[in-house]
Formats: C-alpha cells, structure tokens, sequence
C-alpha cells in the first residue's frame, strides 16, 4: 500500500509539474507565430466562413486548423489576442496530449505487471521511480523537443500516437472488437493531425497483425481496423482529390522530397529550375531581375499566398531519387540523432546502468518490447529519409525510451533497488534541469531586442499600420521574405508581392542605386499594393525617400500614390 501511494503522489506531482510548466511556455512565448501557423490560421478561417476552394489542402493537414478555427470563430479576439488564443489552443491540445500519454504509460505498467508478477528473482523499476523518469522523457520531448510555443500541430500528432501506441499494447493479448475499430479511427485522425500518418498508419497495421497469435479473429481484428480507417479517412481524401483533380492524400511529402533531397528545388517562387525539377503549372509571377520581384495575388487568397498552398504554386514539381543525394540525407539525419542522444546523455548513462546491472533478463525483456521500438522506428526512419526535426520525432522518442525503460529487469536485492531508485532520480532531475534550461532561453529570447522583428514589434506593427490608414483586406508588398511578416495576419492583410525574398538578396537590395530601387518599388506598386514594408532599412535607403517608421517599432512603410 505505501508503494502505491508513493506511485499516486509521484503521478500527481508530475501532473501538475507538467501543466504548471505547459502554462509558463505558452505565457512567455504568447505573441510568438511561425509561417506554418499562419497558414493554418487563414486555413482554419477558410474552414468556418466555408470557404471550402481555400480550406482544402494538399500541403497543410486539417485537423489543426480546425482547433484555431473554431476557438478564432467563438473568441473574436482583437488584435492583441490572435496570438495569445491560438497558443490558448496549444496549451488545451498540450494538456489533452499529457493524458493521451498517461493513458500510453499505465497500458505499458499493466502489461510490466503481467509480466513480472510471481517472480522472486527480478523486479522492474519501483512504479514511482518509473513514472518519474517517463514523465520527465514527455516534458522533454513536449517542451523541448516540440515546444509548445510553436503553433503547429505536432503536439496534436503526438497526442494520437501516443493513443495509437495504447490501444496496441491493450491489444496485443486482449482482442476487444470495438478497440480494433477504435484502433482504424485513431490512425485517421492521426493523419488528420499530420499526413506522413497516412502512411504510418499501415505500418501500425502491420505492427498490429504480428504482436500476437496469428488467429482469426486477430486477423479480422485488423481488417477492421484498416477498413475503419479508410472510412474515416475517405471523405477528406474525397474532397481533396476533387479539389486537386487526380487521387491522392496529400502532397507534402513529394514536395518536400523533391526540395530537401532531390532535385534541390525552391520551396517558394519555383520558376522550373534546377534541371529535372518539372515544369511549373502556375508558378509565382517574376516581375523583374536585379532585383527580383515577384508578383502572387491571383488565385489564393491568404495572408502570404506562396505559404498558403505550396502544393498549387509548385504543381508540375518532379521528385527524383538519386543515391549520392539520399545518403547525404540520410548521414544528416544521423547526426541529427546523434546530437539529440547527447543532449539527452544523462538517460543514455543511466539506461546503459540498467542494461550492465540487469544483464540477459533485461535485454531479453527489451526486446520483448518489439512492437512499441517499432512504432517508435517507423517515425525515425521515415522522417530519416527527408529531414529530422526535433518536433517531428517528439512523439516516436518518447515511445522509445519508455519500451526500453519498461523492459528493465533488476536482481531482487536490497542493493540494486536503492541503485535504481538513485539512478531514476539522477536522470529524472537532469532532463527536468534540461527543460528548465529551456524555458529559461526562451524567455531570454523573447525579453532582449534582437537584429529581428520580435514577436510583440510584429502585433505592434499590426495595430500602427491600421492607425495609419491601412484597412482589412489591402493588399501590401515586402521588401525581404514575405514568410516572417506575421503583422499581416493580424490586421488582415494580404502580402500580394515582395522584392528581393532572401537574406543575402536583401543585402544586396539596399546597395543598389537608388533608380535601381525606385523602379523596384514602382513594380511593386503595380502588383495593386497600396504599400511596401520593410524591416530595419538602411540609413541610406531612407534618404530622400518617403519611408515611414511604424510607431515604435523598426519596421517602415512606404506608401505608394494612387
């Protein structure tokens, strides 16, 4: 009984400790915005003023943008509060994906009790010490990892595989009809969440047939869940494949493919190059070279338009394989892990504690863990071939360690019980110092000025821009890249055209001669913007020329004549 009220405390105290410090990220990072969110916020838009040409998405999954869209749809919020409510929405999805991942961790202590039940020789971690080390292993990956602080829909994603992990470890000796069918629907919803789940989701499938006896009704069982899942899945497939004229589930992972692998494409303003990329169907307009302008207010509607829908303005992309490129990908993503393991050195050391002290037993009951390792592979290896993100593999880390963890076997001594309980501690204290490392940098980050726009210059520019007589829906162009210009969100504008979209051709912009640049501003001026923004120009561009500070912030406008 005293075991399991210290396991009952320890779980209440980490739930707390994870909502408490879920809250704090999410306050100190309450203005931030990325591109990816806007997108999903004028997605999310589209879905509830039914605007379905825009809503549909071959590139953005949708389940995401349904969460901001309705909190936006009921809240109303100003200025002010657009960002603060869209990181309300992250806090909520956060706090449902830490109970996705209790529901995951008690499924994996049932079956280490099974297993270790009756046995005088071995034992498993002492549950509180297990709980402390796991719940560590997900403030981690959510904090850090993914970070709640970053609007996308990552931390929605992990919260279905965690269920999905779940509901395969309740189904690996208790076959439940329903579960096998609720099994189907989660995956969907998975997909819905992130669209590489769409193929994930046969790989847990197939996870799913072999874990057990090969029986009937386990065979049935899974066809069950795989038709469940298309039925689920078939009515956005359906409208997205209407709306893109050809079947298919999404177009991202050929897109990003044929950018970060090969053949090297630009993933904005593609205009064909290089060789073997395809032929642009409707590429972004280029207006002019030297420098380049680029023109994109005809046919998507949105706050940034080449971020919007990246599958409508790279349609015609070619995606090729080639070896030489995929194993630079894939030594990449190798470094990425190792760099990752040894952020996270203090679990490596302690596990391989484990490992030496438990021996056979401990190794053998790891392995015995095979279909949660495989669940966990099936994100690292796929998101190995394209790009490895932190964020992207949160979820498939969590599920790693926690199989590996579960499969720990110690001598049944007094020693190697206060060994474990020193070690679980050592390691649960230093993950929890690494994610107040991070909340720390975090906030250093958004409390000092930096060479960028901060997240509180971009809603002040929002609210000093519609002061100086700019209205909902005017159209506005850029001077640099139009993806970090997140003032425009807020204030409903829409970015129809941008000069010299990159760092090094933003350098080079404000050297040019000054007829040089007038002819530039008098293209954009063209494009139907009522204005050009910049951020920090130089001193010698703001000579002679009608730039305009926006309030107190660093940006400046420059008002075209009509």
């Amino acid at each position: 009984m005293n075991t399991l009220k210290k396991a009952l405390a320890a779980e209440r105290f980490y739930l707390i400790l994870c909502i408490v410090l879920g809250a704090v990220q999410a306050w100190i990072c309450r203005y931030s915005m990325i591109a990816d969110g806007v997108s999903y916020l004028d997605i999310g838009d589209a879905y509830f003023r039914r605007d379905w040409a825009a809503a549909i998405n071959a590139y953005w999954s949708p389940m995401y943008s349904w969460c901001l869209g309705l909190a936006l749809y009921l809240l109303r919020p100003s200025i002010w509060w657009e960002f603060i409510t869209a990181h309300f929405v992250n806090l909520v999805i956060y706090i449902g994906t830490l109970f996705c991942f209790r529901f995951f961790l008690h499924a994996v202590l049932r079956t280490v009790q099974q297993e270790t039940a009756g046995s005088a020789e071995l034992f498993p971690f002492p549950e509180w010490a297990f709980l402390g080390m796991a719940y560590s292993i997900f403030l981690v990956s959510s904090l850090v990892l993914i970070d709640v602080g970053w609007v996308t829909p990552d931390l929605l994603a992990a919260g279905m595989v965690f269920l999905i992990a779940g509901y395969l470890i309740e189904l690996r000796n208790h076959h439940s009809y329903p579960k096998y069918a609720l099994f189907g629907a989660l995956n969907a919803l998975a997909y819905f969440a992130k669209g590489i789940n769409f193929v994930l989701a046969f790989g847990f499938f197939a996870i799913l047939l072999l874990e057990g006896k090969r029986s009937k009704s386990r065979v049935c069982g899974v066809l069950l869940s795989v038709a469940t899942f298309l039925l689920v899945c078939s009515p956005f497939i359906y409208a997205l494949s209407k709306a893109e004229g050809k079947l298919t589930f999404g177009d991202t992972g050929k897109l990003v493919y044929s950018a970060l692998v090969y053949p090297n494409k630009p993933q904005i303003h593609w205009q064909g190059d290089p060789p073997g990329s395809g032929v642009p169907l409707h590429p972004t307009r280029k207006l002019m070279d030297n420098p380049s302008v680029f023109e994109f207010a005809r046919p998507i509607r949105g706050t940034y338009p080449p971020w919007d829908d990246p599958a409508y303005w790279n349609d015609g992309t070619r995606w090729n394989f080639r070896l030489r490129s995929q194993l630079r990908v894939l030594v990449q993503s190798a470094l990425a892990y190792s760099h990752l393991l040894l952020e996270e050195s203090a679990l490596l050391a302690g596990v391989l504690i484990f490992l030496f002290i438990g021996g056979k037993p401990t190794q053998a009951a790891i392995l015995s863990n095979w279909p949660l390792l495989a669940c966990a592979g099936l994100g690292l290896v796929a998101y190995s071939f394209v790009l490895v993100i932190p964020r992207y593999i949160g979820a498939s880390i969590v599920l790693f360690w926690v199989a590996v963890l579960a499969g720990v076997r110690l001598p049944e001594n007094e020693t190697s019980r206060r060994l474990s309980e020193y070690v679980a501690g050592a390691v649960a204290i230093a993950l929890l110092l690494l994610v107040l490392g991070h909340v720390a940098d975090i906030t250093y980050a958004n409390l000092t000025v930096g060479d960028e726009a901060s997240a509180r210059d971009q809603v002040q520019a929002a609210v000093d821009l519609r002061s100086m007589g700019l209205q909902s829906g005017d159209k506005v162009a850029i001077v640099g890249y139009g993806m970090n210009n997140h003032w425009a969100r807020l204030a409903r504008f829409r970015i129809v055209s941008e000069v010299a979209p990159g760092p090094l051709e933003l350098q080079a912009f404000w050297t040019l001669p000054q007829q040089r640049r007038n002819a530039a501003y008098e293209c954009l001026s063209r494009t139907g913007a009522v204005a050009a923004v910049a951020w920090d120009p130089p001193p010698i561009a703001k000579e002679n020329t009608p730039w305009k500070r926006i309030g107190e912030t660093n940006y400046y406008a420059y008002f075209f004549r009509r």
